[in-house]
């Protein structure tokens, strides 16, 4: 090879994430209906949640965000952690990689809980990061549900 020729040096083209989030929302929704609750996903691109949860003795269903990732962190928008959306919870999901050597893991906060964890690098303006060691502490917290329409 000469001096005036170059190597093409293939690029790694990243994957879509949308089977990754599609494949947590229906984590998330048999999870939910296995433990008792009434649950449906939303339909496509319905912003702001993912899925509607309820009791069968209650009247409504609440919204849920549900963020999925392979490996964390999660990347969220800054606007779900401050008003009106401190009282919606998040299902973060780590469904880890796709072999599928390790269980599903579920992380279930009210983003209230979470808004002092997010984390906003000086040049990104509407967007974060949710790191894992921030929700260490709220894994498998699913009587948080049962906590809905109320800020306790």
């Amino acid at each position: 090879m000469t001096e005036d020729q170059t190597v093409a040096v293939p690029t790694r083209r990243r994957k879509s994430g949308i089977p990754t989030g599609n494949a947590g929302e229906y984590f998330v929704m048999g999870e939910m209906l296995r433990r008792g609750f009434d649950a449906q996903l939303a339909d496509r691109n319905t912003q702001g949640y993912d899925v509607l949860v309820g009791r069968s003795d209650e009247p409504s269903m609440h919204k849920v965000q549900v963020k999925t990732v392979r490996s964390a962190p999660w990347y969220v928008r800054a606007g779900d952690y401050a008003e009106p959306m401190l009282d919606r919870i998040t299902i973060y999901v780590l469904i880890g990689a796709s072999d599928a050597n390790k269980a599903v893991r579920y992380f279930i906060a009210f983003n209230h809980e979470l808004k002092d964890q997010l984390h906003r690098p000086a040049d990104w303006s509407s967007t974060g990061f949710m790191p894992l060691r921030a929700l260490t502490d709220f894994e498998n917290c699913w009587c948080k549900l049962k906590k809905l329409g109320s800020t306790t």
